[in-house]
Protein backbone atom coordinates (compact mmCIF):
# COMPACT_ATOMS: atom_id res chain seq x y z
CA UNK A 1 0.00 0.00 0.00
CA UNK A 2 1.09 3.70 -0.75
CA UNK A 3 0.29 6.12 1.51
CA UNK A 4 0.81 10.13 0.95
CA UNK A 5 0.06 12.33 3.72
CA UNK A 6 -0.19 16.10 3.14
CA UNK A 7 -1.24 18.71 6.00
CA UNK A 8 -3.39 21.70 5.16
CA UNK A 9 -3.45 24.63 5.71
CA UNK A 10 -6.67 24.55 8.02
CA UNK A 11 -5.41 21.87 10.95
CA UNK A 12 -6.21 19.34 8.51
CA UNK A 13 -4.54 16.10 6.88
CA UNK A 14 -5.29 14.80 3.18
CA UNK A 15 -4.55 11.24 3.07
CA UNK A 16 -4.07 9.59 -0.39
CA UNK A 17 -3.73 5.93 -0.42
CA UNK A 18 -3.12 3.53 -3.64
CA UNK A 19 -3.94 0.05 -3.16
CA UNK A 20 -2.55 -3.14 -5.57
CA UNK A 21 -5.44 -5.33 -6.94
CA UNK A 22 -3.85 -8.00 -4.53
CA UNK A 23 -4.41 -5.56 -1.64
CA UNK A 24 -7.78 -4.67 -2.32
CA UNK A 25 -8.40 -8.36 -2.41
CA UNK A 26 -7.14 -9.03 0.97
CA UNK A 27 -8.93 -5.97 2.08
CA UNK A 28 -12.17 -7.81 0.98
CA UNK A 29 -11.35 -10.62 2.66
CA UNK A 30 -11.06 -8.99 5.92
CA UNK A 31 -13.90 -7.32 5.46
CA UNK A 32 -15.97 -10.07 4.76
CA UNK A 33 -15.11 -11.96 7.72
CA UNK A 34 -16.22 -8.81 9.64
CA UNK A 35 -19.17 -9.07 7.89
CA UNK A 36 -20.08 -12.77 8.11
CA UNK A 37 -20.75 -12.52 11.67
CA UNK A 38 -23.89 -10.77 11.19
CA UNK A 39 -25.14 -12.58 8.37
CA UNK A 40 -27.31 -15.88 8.31
CA UNK A 41 -26.57 -18.11 5.70
CA UNK A 42 -28.64 -21.32 6.19
CA UNK A 43 -26.13 -24.31 7.13
CA UNK A 44 -23.31 -22.22 8.80
CA UNK A 45 -23.10 -20.69 11.80
CA UNK A 46 -22.34 -16.88 12.19
CA UNK A 47 -19.26 -16.04 10.82
CA UNK A 48 -18.50 -19.45 10.09
CA UNK A 49 -19.39 -19.82 6.41
CA UNK A 50 -17.05 -19.61 3.72
CA UNK A 51 -16.42 -16.21 2.14
CA UNK A 52 -17.53 -16.77 -1.19
CA UNK A 53 -20.91 -17.44 0.04
CA UNK A 54 -21.08 -14.53 2.43
CA UNK A 55 -20.33 -12.51 -0.71
CA UNK A 56 -22.94 -13.84 -2.85
CA UNK A 57 -25.41 -13.05 -0.28
CA UNK A 58 -24.98 -8.80 0.08
CA UNK A 59 -25.01 -6.43 -2.12
CA UNK A 60 -21.83 -5.83 -4.26
CA UNK A 61 -21.95 -1.81 -2.49
CA UNK A 62 -22.39 -2.59 0.56
CA UNK A 63 -19.06 -4.93 0.00
CA UNK A 64 -17.25 -2.61 -1.67
CA UNK A 65 -17.85 0.46 1.15
CA UNK A 66 -17.16 -2.19 3.86
CA UNK A 67 -13.70 -2.57 1.79
CA UNK A 68 -12.88 1.05 1.91
CA UNK A 69 -14.01 1.45 5.39
CA UNK A 70 -11.41 -0.93 6.55
CA UNK A 71 -8.98 0.19 4.59
CA UNK A 72 -9.92 4.08 5.64
CA UNK A 73 -9.53 2.56 9.32
CA UNK A 74 -6.81 0.84 9.10
CA UNK A 75 -4.96 3.84 7.77
CA UNK A 76 -6.36 6.05 10.54
CA UNK A 77 -4.70 3.78 13.06
CA UNK A 78 -1.69 3.51 12.08
CA UNK A 79 -1.48 7.39 11.60
CA UNK A 80 -2.86 7.40 15.30
CA UNK A 81 0.42 4.95 16.46
CA UNK A 82 2.95 7.13 14.38
CA UNK A 83 1.61 10.98 13.37
CA UNK A 84 2.98 13.49 15.30
CA UNK A 85 -0.62 14.91 15.60
CA UNK A 86 -3.38 14.16 17.87
CA UNK A 87 -6.15 12.97 15.47
CA UNK A 88 -9.97 14.09 15.22
CA UNK A 89 -11.54 10.79 14.51
CA UNK A 90 -14.11 12.19 11.78
CA UNK A 91 -13.10 11.97 8.04
CA UNK A 92 -14.41 13.71 5.27
CA UNK A 93 -14.28 14.71 1.16
CA UNK A 94 -13.95 10.94 0.73
CA UNK A 95 -13.57 9.66 -2.52
CA UNK A 96 -12.46 6.85 -4.21
CA UNK A 97 -11.55 5.42 -7.82
CA UNK A 98 -11.23 1.72 -9.11
CA UNK A 99 -9.47 1.27 -11.95
CA UNK A 100 -9.85 -1.36 -14.63
CA UNK A 101 -6.66 -3.22 -13.33
CA UNK A 102 -8.42 -3.93 -9.75
CA UNK A 103 -6.15 -1.02 -8.16
CA UNK A 104 -7.88 1.44 -6.21
CA UNK A 105 -7.07 5.34 -5.05
CA UNK A 106 -8.52 6.44 -2.16
CA UNK A 107 -8.42 10.54 -0.65
CA UNK A 108 -9.72 11.70 2.19
CA UNK A 109 -9.30 14.53 4.85
CA UNK A 110 -9.11 14.54 8.47
CA UNK A 111 -8.71 16.97 11.03
CA UNK A 112 -5.80 17.81 14.08
CA UNK A 113 -6.35 18.96 17.39
CA UNK A 114 -4.90 22.10 16.35
CA UNK A 115 -1.95 23.87 17.78
CA UNK A 116 -2.39 26.78 19.36
CA UNK A 117 0.47 29.73 18.79
CA UNK A 118 1.90 31.88 20.93
CA UNK A 119 2.40 35.23 19.13
CA UNK A 120 3.63 37.46 22.35
CA UNK A 121 4.98 37.02 25.74
CA UNK A 122 2.04 39.73 26.92
CA UNK A 123 -0.01 37.38 28.39
CA UNK A 124 2.43 37.14 30.91
CA UNK A 125 1.40 40.60 32.33
CA UNK A 126 -2.45 40.78 32.31
CA UNK A 127 -3.86 41.98 35.34
CA UNK A 128 -7.54 40.68 34.90
CA UNK A 129 -10.18 41.74 37.28
CA UNK A 130 -10.49 39.18 39.70
CA UNK A 131 -14.07 38.35 41.50
CA UNK A 132 -16.17 39.97 43.87
CA UNK A 133 -15.87 37.58 47.16
CA UNK A 134 -18.50 39.36 48.99
CA UNK A 135 -22.03 38.59 49.43
CA UNK A 136 -23.76 42.14 50.03
CA UNK A 137 -26.56 43.16 51.63
CA UNK A 138 -27.98 44.99 48.97
CA UNK A 139 -27.97 41.59 47.08
CA UNK A 140 -29.28 39.65 49.81
CA UNK A 141 -32.11 42.21 49.71
CA UNK A 142 -33.42 42.75 45.88
CA UNK A 143 -33.04 38.54 45.77
CA UNK A 144 -35.64 38.10 48.55
CA UNK A 145 -37.77 40.96 47.24
CA UNK A 146 -37.77 39.01 44.06
CA UNK A 147 -38.91 35.60 45.83
CA UNK A 148 -41.51 38.02 47.73
CA UNK A 149 -42.23 39.27 44.19
CA UNK A 150 -43.85 35.91 43.16
CA UNK A 151 -46.37 35.44 45.87
CA UNK A 152 -47.26 39.57 45.20
CA UNK A 153 -50.95 40.89 45.06
CA UNK A 154 -51.52 44.03 42.26
CA UNK A 155 -53.66 46.80 43.05
CA UNK A 156 -55.22 49.57 40.40
CA UNK A 157 -53.39 52.73 40.44
CA UNK A 158 -54.40 56.26 39.07
CA UNK A 159 -50.89 57.24 37.41
CA UNK A 160 -48.22 55.51 35.72
CA UNK A 161 -44.96 55.62 38.46
CA UNK A 162 -42.13 54.32 36.33
CA UNK A 163 -40.23 53.19 39.52
CA UNK A 164 -43.15 50.97 40.73
CA UNK A 165 -46.06 50.71 38.11
CA UNK A 166 -46.54 47.62 36.14
CA UNK A 167 -48.53 48.96 32.74
CA UNK A 168 -50.09 47.48 29.74
CA UNK A 169 -49.89 48.95 26.42
CA UNK A 170 -52.22 48.16 23.80
CA UNK A 171 -51.22 48.57 20.18
CA UNK A 172 -52.20 49.57 17.52
CA UNK A 173 -50.47 49.91 14.01
CA UNK A 174 -51.10 52.56 11.16
CA UNK A 175 -50.70 52.71 7.78
CA UNK A 176 -50.26 56.07 5.37
CA UNK A 177 -54.20 56.19 5.41
CA UNK A 178 -54.17 55.56 8.96
CA UNK A 179 -56.06 52.30 8.63
CA UNK A 180 -55.21 49.83 11.58
CA UNK A 181 -53.50 46.89 9.85
CA UNK A 182 -52.60 45.16 13.21
CA UNK A 183 -52.75 45.05 16.90
CA UNK A 184 -51.04 43.85 19.86
CA UNK A 185 -50.12 44.61 23.58
CA UNK A 186 -46.93 45.09 25.57
CA UNK A 187 -46.43 44.97 29.44
CA UNK A 188 -44.03 47.83 30.79
CA UNK A 189 -42.46 47.38 34.31
CA UNK A 190 -39.17 49.15 35.56
CA UNK A 191 -36.27 47.75 33.97
CA UNK A 192 -38.30 48.51 30.45
CA UNK A 193 -38.27 51.99 31.56
CA UNK A 194 -35.07 52.34 32.92
CA UNK A 195 -34.18 50.60 29.06
CA UNK A 196 -36.47 52.84 27.09
CA UNK A 197 -36.05 56.46 28.44
CA UNK A 198 -38.25 57.98 25.77
CA UNK A 199 -40.69 55.15 27.20
CA UNK A 200 -40.71 56.30 30.60
CA UNK A 201 -40.52 60.18 29.22
CA UNK A 202 -43.89 59.54 27.18
CA UNK A 203 -45.59 58.04 30.70
CA UNK A 204 -44.56 58.86 33.59
CA UNK A 205 -47.40 60.42 35.27
CA UNK A 206 -50.37 59.36 32.63
CA UNK A 207 -53.21 57.93 33.57
CA UNK A 208 -55.25 54.89 32.07
CA UNK A 209 -57.08 55.85 28.45
CA UNK A 210 -53.51 58.31 27.26
CA UNK A 211 -52.16 57.65 24.09
CA UNK A 212 -48.99 58.43 22.22
CA UNK A 213 -48.52 58.05 18.63
CA UNK A 214 -44.90 57.26 17.55
CA UNK A 215 -43.17 57.21 13.64
CA UNK A 216 -42.38 53.91 12.59
CA UNK A 217 -38.95 54.25 12.31
CA UNK A 218 -37.24 50.95 13.47
CA UNK A 219 -33.82 53.18 14.24
CA UNK A 220 -35.45 55.10 16.80
CA UNK A 221 -38.75 53.60 17.71
CA UNK A 222 -38.27 51.01 21.11
CA UNK A 223 -37.62 47.50 20.55
CA UNK A 224 -40.89 46.56 22.37
CA UNK A 225 -43.00 48.39 20.07
CA UNK A 226 -41.28 47.27 16.87
CA UNK A 227 -43.65 45.01 14.49
CA UNK A 228 -41.67 41.53 13.95
CA UNK A 229 -43.75 39.17 11.73
CA UNK A 230 -42.68 38.14 8.12
CA UNK A 231 -45.24 40.50 6.96
CA UNK A 232 -43.89 43.74 8.15
CA UNK A 233 -42.87 45.04 4.24
CA UNK A 234 -46.29 44.06 2.94
CA UNK A 235 -48.55 46.15 5.39
CA UNK A 236 -46.71 49.55 4.95
CA UNK A 237 -46.87 50.69 8.54
CA UNK A 238 -46.02 54.57 9.55
CA UNK A 239 -47.28 54.85 12.85
CA UNK A 240 -47.93 53.33 15.95
CA UNK A 241 -50.44 53.98 18.44
CA UNK A 242 -49.55 52.79 22.25
CA UNK A 243 -52.79 53.73 24.68
CA UNK A 244 -52.38 53.06 28.51
CA UNK A 245 -54.86 50.21 29.29
CA UNK A 246 -53.54 49.02 33.19
CA UNK A 247 -52.04 50.51 35.36
CA UNK A 248 -50.87 48.00 38.53
CA UNK A 249 -48.68 48.45 41.50
CA UNK A 250 -47.12 45.79 43.32
CA UNK A 251 -47.93 45.09 46.65
CA UNK A 252 -45.32 42.95 48.63
CA UNK A 253 -46.19 40.31 51.02
CA UNK A 254 -44.44 40.47 54.50
CA UNK A 255 -41.61 37.95 55.44
CA UNK A 256 -43.18 35.82 58.21
CA UNK A 257 -42.67 32.18 58.69
CA UNK A 258 -45.64 31.33 58.35
CA UNK A 259 -45.42 32.61 54.55
CA UNK A 260 -42.25 30.83 54.41
CA UNK A 261 -44.23 27.74 54.51
CA UNK A 262 -46.94 28.08 52.53
CA UNK A 263 -45.33 29.29 49.61
CA UNK A 264 -42.34 26.88 49.81
CA UNK A 265 -43.94 23.76 52.12
CA UNK A 266 -40.58 24.05 54.52
CA UNK A 267 -41.25 24.85 58.07
CA UNK A 268 -38.76 26.83 59.73
CA UNK A 269 -37.60 27.61 63.34
CA UNK A 270 -36.65 31.25 63.04
CA UNK A 271 -36.57 33.53 59.93
CA UNK A 272 -32.53 33.85 60.15
CA UNK A 273 -32.56 29.94 59.06
CA UNK A 274 -34.24 31.03 55.95
CA UNK A 275 -32.03 33.85 55.47
CA UNK A 276 -28.80 31.35 56.06
CA UNK A 277 -30.30 28.95 53.36
CA UNK A 278 -30.70 32.00 50.97
CA UNK A 279 -27.41 33.24 51.42
CA UNK A 280 -25.57 30.10 50.88
CA UNK A 281 -27.78 29.98 47.58
CA UNK A 282 -26.65 33.28 46.68
CA UNK A 283 -23.51 33.09 47.23
CA UNK A 284 -22.39 30.25 45.24
CA UNK A 285 -24.69 32.04 42.26
CA UNK A 286 -22.47 34.77 42.74
CA UNK A 287 -19.37 32.98 42.99
CA UNK A 288 -20.27 31.07 39.57
CA UNK A 289 -21.19 34.33 37.82
CA UNK A 290 -18.27 36.36 39.15
CA UNK A 291 -15.82 33.67 38.28
CA UNK A 292 -17.25 33.72 34.59
CA UNK A 293 -17.18 37.25 34.61
CA UNK A 294 -13.50 36.71 35.68
CA UNK A 295 -12.32 34.62 32.66
CA UNK A 296 -13.97 36.22 30.04
CA UNK A 297 -11.88 39.56 31.51
CA UNK A 298 -9.16 37.06 31.32
CA UNK A 299 -9.17 36.11 27.93
CA UNK A 300 -10.12 39.46 26.55
CA UNK A 301 -6.80 40.34 28.05
CA UNK A 302 -4.79 37.68 26.83
CA UNK A 303 -6.51 36.87 23.56
CA UNK A 304 -4.13 39.08 21.03
CA UNK A 305 -0.75 37.01 22.72
CA UNK A 306 -2.00 33.86 20.67
CA UNK A 307 -3.01 32.52 17.55
CA UNK A 308 -4.71 29.40 16.22
CA UNK A 309 -6.21 27.86 13.09
CA UNK A 310 -9.83 26.24 13.71
CA UNK A 311 -10.64 22.53 12.51
CA UNK A 312 -13.76 21.84 10.12
CA UNK A 313 -14.80 19.52 12.69
CA UNK A 314 -14.35 20.98 16.09
CA UNK A 315 -16.83 24.41 14.50
CA UNK A 316 -18.97 22.10 13.39
CA UNK A 317 -19.44 19.94 16.40
CA UNK A 318 -19.92 23.16 18.04
CA UNK A 319 -22.58 24.26 15.88
CA UNK A 320 -24.73 21.48 15.92
CA UNK A 321 -24.59 21.44 19.84
CA UNK A 322 -26.01 25.03 19.79
CA UNK A 323 -28.61 24.35 17.06
CA UNK A 324 -29.58 21.91 19.70
CA UNK A 325 -29.43 23.96 22.21
CA UNK A 326 -31.63 25.90 19.86
CA UNK A 327 -34.15 23.68 18.89
CA UNK A 328 -34.78 22.59 22.92
CA UNK A 329 -35.48 26.64 23.60
CA UNK A 330 -38.39 26.72 21.02
CA UNK A 331 -39.73 23.61 22.34
CA UNK A 332 -38.51 20.53 19.84
CA UNK A 333 -37.21 20.22 16.19
CA UNK A 334 -40.96 21.08 14.77
CA UNK A 335 -41.44 24.66 16.40
CA UNK A 336 -38.12 25.27 15.30
CA UNK A 337 -38.86 24.33 11.88
CA UNK A 338 -42.00 26.32 11.85
CA UNK A 339 -39.79 29.00 13.85
CA UNK A 340 -37.41 29.06 10.43
CA UNK A 341 -40.39 28.60 7.61
CA UNK A 342 -41.72 32.44 9.45
CA UNK A 343 -38.24 34.04 8.86
CA UNK A 344 -37.28 35.57 5.46
CA UNK A 345 -34.59 33.83 3.35
CA UNK A 346 -31.88 36.51 4.36
CA UNK A 347 -32.93 36.53 7.84
CA UNK A 348 -32.64 32.56 8.32
CA UNK A 349 -28.94 33.14 6.21
CA UNK A 350 -27.93 35.72 8.88
CA UNK A 351 -29.39 33.27 11.59
CA UNK A 352 -27.00 30.39 10.51
CA UNK A 353 -23.86 32.71 10.03
CA UNK A 354 -24.47 34.22 13.40
CA UNK A 355 -24.67 30.52 15.00
CA UNK A 356 -21.21 29.31 12.98
CA UNK A 357 -19.45 32.60 13.88
CA UNK A 358 -20.49 32.02 17.57
CA UNK A 359 -19.15 28.63 17.33
CA UNK A 360 -16.07 29.49 16.10
CA UNK A 361 -15.35 31.91 18.57
CA UNK A 362 -16.02 29.46 21.54
CA UNK A 363 -14.11 26.71 20.21
CA UNK A 364 -10.95 29.31 19.76
CA UNK A 365 -11.54 30.88 23.10
CA UNK A 366 -11.54 27.72 24.55
CA UNK A 367 -8.60 26.60 23.04
CA UNK A 368 -6.36 29.55 24.10
CA UNK A 369 -7.74 28.95 27.51
CA UNK A 370 -5.98 25.67 27.60
CA UNK A 371 -3.31 27.03 26.14
CA UNK A 372 -2.32 29.30 28.71
CA UNK A 373 -3.35 27.06 31.18
CA UNK A 374 -0.72 24.60 29.52
CA UNK A 375 1.82 27.52 29.82
CA UNK A 376 1.48 28.65 33.37
CA UNK A 377 1.62 24.55 34.19
CA UNK A 378 -2.32 24.16 35.91
CA UNK A 379 -3.59 22.33 32.90
CA UNK A 380 -2.76 19.06 34.74
CA UNK A 381 -3.72 19.77 37.95
CA UNK A 382 -7.04 20.83 36.89
CA UNK A 383 -10.38 18.48 37.72
CA UNK A 384 -12.65 18.72 34.71
CA UNK A 385 -14.97 16.22 36.58
CA UNK A 386 -15.45 18.82 39.43
CA UNK A 387 -17.82 22.12 38.84
CA UNK A 388 -15.61 25.60 38.04
CA UNK A 389 -12.51 23.80 39.14
CA UNK A 390 -10.80 25.12 35.69
CA UNK A 391 -11.81 28.33 36.41
CA UNK A 392 -11.33 28.43 40.07
CA UNK A 393 -7.55 26.83 39.03
CA UNK A 394 -7.17 30.34 36.97
CA UNK A 395 -7.92 32.84 39.76
CA UNK A 396 -5.43 31.23 41.79
CA UNK A 397 -2.85 32.48 39.51
CA UNK A 398 -3.75 35.66 40.17
CA UNK A 399 -4.22 35.79 43.87
CA UNK A 400 -0.47 34.62 44.16
CA UNK A 401 0.86 37.18 42.15
CA UNK A 402 -1.72 39.59 44.43
CA UNK A 403 -0.36 38.44 47.43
Amino acid sequence: MEKKIIEGNQSNLEVQINLTPDEVKKYEEKALKELSKDVQIPGFRPGHAPLDEVKKHLDPRYVEGAVYETVVNDVINEMVKEWKYQLIWNIYDFNFDKKDDGSVNISFKIDVYPEVKVKNNNYESVEPKLPEEELTEEELNKAIDGLKAQFAEYKDADKVDTEKSYVKLDLEYLDENWNVVWTGKVFLAKPDFEEFKDLAEKFAGKEKGYSVEFDYDEEKLPQLLQYFKKDKDQLNIKKVKATISEIKEQVLPELTLENLEKWFGKKYEKLEDFIAEIKEILAKEKRRTELTKFVEDLLEKIKDSFEVVLPKTLVEQEVKQRFESLKQRYGGEEKFEAMLKSLKPEEVKKLYEDITNAAKESVKNFLILMKFAELKKILDKVDFKKDLDFEEKLLSLFKKENK
